[in-house]
C-alpha cells in the first residue's frame, strides 16, 4: 500500500496546539512508512473562512519543518468537481433534492424532541413522487444523500478499536446547500477519494462524521481509508482548552520564545509514549511513532513541562542554531546585534537561567543598548555615596587590564574585594547596577567581559555622576 495521509485544517480560526499535534502524527506516520503527506485547506464554509488564516497555517507548518509532498489544495477550487459528483449521485438515485422549508424542519425537530426522539430528517422528500419532488415552480432546495436505512456501519479505529453505528441513527445528510455550495462532510469524502488518502488521522470530535462519510464512499464504490481518532487535549483543570494560552495560535509559541524542537517534542508526547523516554528528536519520533503508542484517554496540557523542554533544547541544541532563532527575537525588539557581543556569547551567559528565547532577549538589552538614566529600585538601593570609591577603584583596575578575558576580570574583582577588605556584595552589586541598570545579570566577570572595556569605563563614570547628582539634590533639599 502506498501510504498517504493528510492535514486538512479549516481556515476559520488560529491553528493551535491540537491542530498541530494532529498534523504531526499524520506527518510522522507518512514519513515512517515512506509515504506522502498532503496539505488541504478545507475552506468550503465560505461564511466562516478567514483568508489570512491560510498564511498562518502555512507559516506554522514551515516553522515546525512539517513539510508536505502535495498541496496546499483548496476546496474552493474544487466546487465544480463536487457538483459534478453530486449531479451524478442525483442521476443514479444516491441523492435527492429536498424542498422542505425551514418552518417544516423546525416543527419536525420540536415534535421529535417532545416525543423523546433523536432529532433527524424524516426523509419526506426522499419518498415523495418524482413529479412533486422535482416541481419546477420551487427553486429553493438542498441536496441530501440517500443514507442506507438498514444495517450498521462498522470500522476499526487504529486507536479505539472497532466502532459500530446503526444506520437508523443517521439521517439523510445534506451534501449541497440551498445556495449551491457543497457541505463539509461531502467535500471531505470526495477529496479523500480523489487524493487517494489511505489513513485519516484526526480529532475524536470527527468520530460521528465517520459513518456518514463511509456510507458516501461506499455509495461511490470508493476505497475506505483507515481511521485513527486522537483524543482531545484538556487544560490543567481537565476542561476543554479555552481561549487561554493553551489554545493560542501556534505562532504565538514562537513569539513567546519557544524553539520548534521543544514544541514538537512536547506535542508528540501529548498523548503518545515510547517507554519512559521523554526527549525525542525528529528522527527518533519518526522511527518510533506508531498508533499503538497513542492513548485513548484525553491529554492534559502542562505548560511547565513545555517550558522545561524548551530550557533543555536551549541548552542542548547547537549554539549557532539557537542563536539563529534568538536573532529573530532581537530584531523584534529592535536591538542592533552589531552593537554588542555575538549572540552565541549571549546564549552562553543566559541559557542556564532562561526558559525561553524571549526571556533572553528581554534580559540582554544592556549588552547592546546604552542607557543614561537610573530610575529603578536597584539604582536607589545600591548606587549610594559609599559606592563611589569602589567604583573608581574598579575603573582604574579595569583600565589597566592587558588581556581582557573573563578570567583576568574575575581576578581583578577578587583583588579589589581583598584590597578594600569588604564582601563581594558590598562592591559587586553597585558595579552590576552601574553596568547593567539592574541587580540581576549573569556572573559579574562574564558580564563585564561581554559589555566591553570602553563601555564598562563609560558606565562606571555615568554611575558616579548619577550618585554625585543625587547627593547634591539631597543636600539642596
Amino acid at each position: 500500500m502506498n501510504i498517504k495521509t493528510r492535514f486538512a485544517p479549516s481556515p476559520t480560526g488560529s491553528i493551535h496546539i491540537g491542530n498541530i499535534r494532529t498534523a504531526l502524527y499524520a506527518w510522522l506516520f507518512a514519513r515512517k512508512k515512506g509515504g506522502k503527506f498532503l496539505l488541504r485547506i478545507e475552506d468550503s464554509d465560505l461564511q466562516r473562512s478567514i483568508h489570512d488564516t491560510v498564511k498562518f497555517i502555512v507559516s506554522g507548518l514551515n516553522w515546525l519543518s512539517l513539510d508536505w509532498d502535495e498541496g496546499p489544495y483548496f476546496q474552493t477550487d474544487r466546487f465544480a468537481r463536487y457538483n459534478s459528483v453530486i449531479n451524478y449521485m442525483i442521476q443514479h438515485d444516491m441523492a435527492y433534492k429536498c424542498y422542505c422549508s425551514s418552518e417544516r424542519l423546525e416543527l419536525l425537530r420540536l415534535n421529535q424532541i417532545q416525543n423523546g426522539e433523536k432529532p433527524k430528517y424524516d426523509g419526506y422528500c426522499r419518498f415523495k413522487s418524482t413529479a412533486i419532488k422535482y416541481d419546477p415552480c420551487v427553486n429553493s432546495y438542498v441536496v441530501r444523500f440517500c443514507n442506507p436505512q438498514k444495517g450498521v456501519v462498522t470500522f476499526h479505529d487504529q486507536i479505539r478499536g472497532t466502532i459500530t453505528f446503526s444506520n437508523k441513527e443517521l439521517d439523510d445528510l445534506i451534501i449541497r446547500r440551498a445556495d449551491g455550495s457543497p457541505t463539509y462532510n461531502f467535500c471531505v469524502v470526495v477529496d479523500d477519494m480523489d487524493m487517494q488518502i489511505t489513513h485519516v488521522i484526526r480529532g475524536e470530535e470527527h468520530i460521528n462524521n465517520t459513518p456518514r462519510q463511509i456510507n458516501i464512499l461506499k455509495a461511490l464504490k470508493a476505497p475506505i481509508p483507515i481511521y485513527a481518532h486522537v483524543s482531545m487535549i484538556l487544560d490543567h483543570e481537565r476542561k476543554k482548552l479555552s481561549k487561554r494560552r493553551e489554545a493560542l495560535g501556534i505562532m504565538q509559541y514562537r513569539d513567546d520564545g519557544f524553539l520548534p524542537e521543544a514544541v514538537l517534542n512536547y506535542l508528540v508526547k501529548l498523548g503518545w509514549s515510547y517507554g519512559n523516554q521523554e526527549i525525542f528528536n525528529i528522527e527518533q519520533m519518526t522511527k518510533y511513532f506508531d498508533f499503538s503508542g497513542i492513548s485513548k484517554s484525553p491529554s492534559v496540557f502542562n505548560f511547565e513541562k513545555l517550558l522545561w523542554l524548551n530550557h533543555y533544547y536551549i541548552n542542548h541544541l547547537p549554539i549557532d542554531y539557537v542563536a539563529s532563532h534568538l536573532s529573530w527575537h532581537m530584531r523584534q525588539q529592535r536591538i542592533s546585534m552589531q552593537n554588542g557581543p555575538q549572540l552565541t556569547d549571549i546564549i552562553k551567559l543566559f541559557a542556564k537561567r532562561s526558559r525561553t528565547l524571549k526571556e533572553i532577549a528581554n534580559n540582554c538589552h544592556y549588552f547592546y543598548i546604552d542607557f543614561n538614566i537610573f530610575e529603578n529600585k536597584a539604582a536607589k538601593d545600591y548606587l549610594k555615596p559609599i559606592a563611589i570609591m569602589p567604583l573608581k577603584y574598579f575603573k582604574i583596575k579595569f583600565s589597566n587590564i592587558v588581556l581582557w578575558t573573563p578570567e583576568t576580570i574575575k581576578s581583578v574583582i577578587t583583588e579589589t574585594v581583598n584590597e578594600l577588605n569588604v564582601s563581594i556584595d558590598k562592591i559587586g552589586m553597585p558595579l552590576r547596577v552601574a553596568l547593567t541598570g539592574t541587580d540581576r545579570s549573569p556572573a559579574l566577570s562574564y558580564t563585564v567581559h561581554a559589555i566591553g572595556r570602553s563601555r564598562v569605563l563609560e558606565r562606571i563614570d555615568q554611575a558616579i555622576r548619577y550618585i554625585s547628582t543625587r547627593c547634591i539634590q539631597h543636600i539642596s533639599k
